[in-house]
């Protein structure tokens, strides 16, 4: 199981990648979509076209999204090292995701409230599916990467407490006289 959980974690993050090329927000006002952007579009800057009522159209410059540049290669250096053997791999796969995880909400948090302060609160971002199948992703390969850390290991039991005319079997746990040679329970040996 531990090493089809390697094998999905790149795949994740692959899809994870990929969710930037939808549609990441729409600024709305007055209930009208006024802009939707994309994760690439946030990553990489772009430039709008705007209408005016007379003469030709006015470009307008959208600077790259810092959050969401740090979300990106957060999600491509997760995926370089889900292919890593053993715990750093997995570890820093897992660490790098859940840091995206923290980037895609401060993202949110951040293009929420340049909308309200930018419109006066006539302006509402909307987060798409895009966002939405990212963050979920990521969430994804943060316990996938956990997960594969943790797989196999045995947490030891705090060791029971015996009398000192008593002893415990190895074999099915139950309590023993000391001076038993055999366990009342399943019969095994005591060495």
């Amino acid at each position: 199981m531990r090493s089809v959980a390697r094998k999905v974690s790149p795949a994740v993050l692959i899809l994870a990648a990929l969710c930037f090329f939808l549609p990441f927000v729409t600024f709305s006002c007055g209930g009208s979509n006024v802009l939707t952007l994309s994760g690439l579009q946030l990553v990489t800057g772009t430039t709008l076209q705007q209408p005016q009522p007379f003469g030709p159209p006015r470009s307008q410059k959208i600077d790259p999204e810092p959050l969401a540049v740090l979300a990106l290669l957060v999600v491509l250096g997760g995926l370089g090292l889900s292919f890593a053997k053993g715990k750093r791999g997995a570890l820093g796969s897992a660490g790098l995701a859940g840091l995206g995880v923290i980037f895609l909400a401060a993202l949110e948090s951040k293009l929420n409230s340049e909308a309200m302060r930018q419109g006066g609160g006539a302006i509402q971002a909307h987060f798409e599916a895009g966002y939405y199948f990212s963050l979920i992703l990521l969430l994804a390969a943060t316990g996938i990467g956990v997960y594969t850390l943790l797989a196999g290991k045995v947490f030891p039991l705090p060791a029971l407490q015996s009398s000192p005319s008593t002893k415990f079997c190895t074999q099915c746990g139950a309590r023993n006289a000391d001076s038993d040679l055999f366990c009342g329970e399943c019969g095994s040996k005591f060495p």
